[in-house]
């Protein structure tokens, strides 16, 4: 099977003369053709180097599927990693490195030579890849597939949850790495003939506070065909006596703030009740809430449920480490009162009040993973309102890699991905992986 998928990658990158895309996404080859360095390579060109705003393309190379481009003046793209090599033409390049030594991105020289890897669940292909030329905005490529190696998805993963008897998603993709100090949850819903995760969740009882939820839309769960249900409750399964109740946010100036969205999960009634336990809220200042982290909310829906990827995985979650401490809002909630905190971060029910809110948020297509993450500062001046969202120009600006949100949350997300799987996507995100 190895060798057939490695004459396969090499007659199709022989017979692809350029993948690189224009503005009306054809494929067109360069100008002017350089001299070849290795028998059987192929040149593309890309845009985008001093000014992606003057010129923007990818380039797919082969039959691989996944774009490379140009962001920052360095080539990447989300599941591919990058090693220098010290020779100017392919056929002078060394033996490609082993584990070590890959980055997510490649400082763009003339004549400066790369192995980059692509990573699918079943493959790596590795290719050899050289700057033939830099022309102002455009910089042109040469490659070839050199091999592909087939990966063993059940391989070792240092990172994965260990399996709990009847926690059954416990291993799912979803899933952050567990703290042992929490309680995990698995919220789970009848639907037809199955059982259905509706979302997990790892509660912090002693500060009363989900510190993540998180969930998936698939085939199922994506469908949008029930309405809100409005029945307020607390949560059967966290330790008793730990979860707010309704008098815990009343007259506090602040919104009961789903993390798991009433509209995340409108596949079923029972999938939408269960979003109201108290478990699943976070006191948000409500323009916070219905109009900047809505924002963010609607977004990710749209790319739940849309076409574009066969599964999406979120979760969504505030700092507990790191509370609104001494505050003191500037308009009141929508229950009419000034919003605050003591020197704690709490609210006046002692409820913790995170000063950060994040998302991550994992996309499937195929063999291939797509990651990106949000992080957001818990304010009420931001400018936005209920029915007055935050555009997409500036909903790019809260981005961050999954390894950046990792180092702001102290959480380990995706962590049941296969190592070398989860450290490609973790390491950056890439703007084009995603419909805004």
């Amino acid at each position: 099977m190895k060798n057939f998928y490695f004459y396969f990658s090499f007659l199709i990158g022989m017979l692809c003369w350029v993948s690189c895309s224009d503005d009306n996404g054809t494929n067109v080859p360069p100008a002017d053709t350089p001299e070849a360095t290795i028998e059987g390579s192929t040149f593309g060109e890309l845009q985008g180097y001093e000014n992606a705003a003057n010129g923007f393309t990818t380039l797919i190379p082969g039959n691989l599927g996944d774009p490379l481009y140009i962001q920052d003046g360095q080539l990447t793209g989300s599941v591919y990693l990058f090693a220098a090599d010290n020779a100017s033409r392919l056929d002078g390049m060394a033996a490609r490195p082993g584990e070590d030594g890959w980055n997510a991105t490649a400082a763009i020289a003339e004549n400066k030579c790369y192995w980059v890897r692509h990573t699918s669940s079943l493959l790596y292909t590795y290719l050899k890849l050289r700057i033939a030329y830099i022309e102002g905005n455009k910089v042109g490529v040469e490659y070839i597939i050199d091999s592909t190696e087939e990966r063993d998805p059940t391989a070792e993963n240092v990172n994965a949850n260990t399996p709990i008897e009847g926690k059954k998603y416990v291993t799912d993709f979803a899933m952050p790495h567990l703290n042992a100090e929490h309680t995990y949850v698995e919220h789970l819903v009848a639907y037809e003939d199955a059982e259905l995760l509706n979302y997990a969740l790892e509660w912090d009882a002693k500060k009363r506070h989900s510190a993540w939820v998180t969930f998936y839309f698939d085939a199922v769960t994506k469908q949008n065909t029930t309405g809100r249900n409005e029945e307020w409750a607390t949560d059967p399964l966290v330790p008793e006596g730990t979860c707010p109740v309704e008098a815990d946010h009343k007259s506090d100036g602040f919104d009961k703030g789903h993390l798991c969205a009433s509209n995340d999960r409108k596949f079923s009634a029972e999938a939408n009740e269960q979003t109201y336990y108290y478990s699943n809220m976070s006191p948000m200042l409500s323009s916070f809430n219905g109009g900047f982290w809505a924002s963010f909310e609607i977004l990710v829906q749209d790319w739940g449920r849309s076409n574009d990827y066969d599964k999406v995985y979120v979760t969504k979650g505030g700092t507990l480490d790191q509370l609104l401490v001494n505050f003191t809002g500037t308009q009141n909630g929508n229950d009419g009162v000034l919003p605050k905190t003591d020197a704690n971060g709490m609210t006046i029910h002692g409820l913790p009040c995170p000063k950060y809110y994040f998302m991550a948020v994992l996309a499937e297509k195929g063999d291939t993973f797509y990651a990106i993450g949000f992080w957001m500062e818990h304010r009420d001046d931001y400018g936005y309102e209920y029915d007055e969202f935050a555009p997409a120009d500036v909903m790019k600006k809260y981005a961050v890699s999954i390894d950046d949100l990792e180092k702001n949350t102290g959480l380990d997300f995706f962590c049941n991905l296969p190592d070398s799987v989860e450290d490609a996507v973790e390491s950056a995100w890439n703007e084009t992986d995603w419909t805004w």
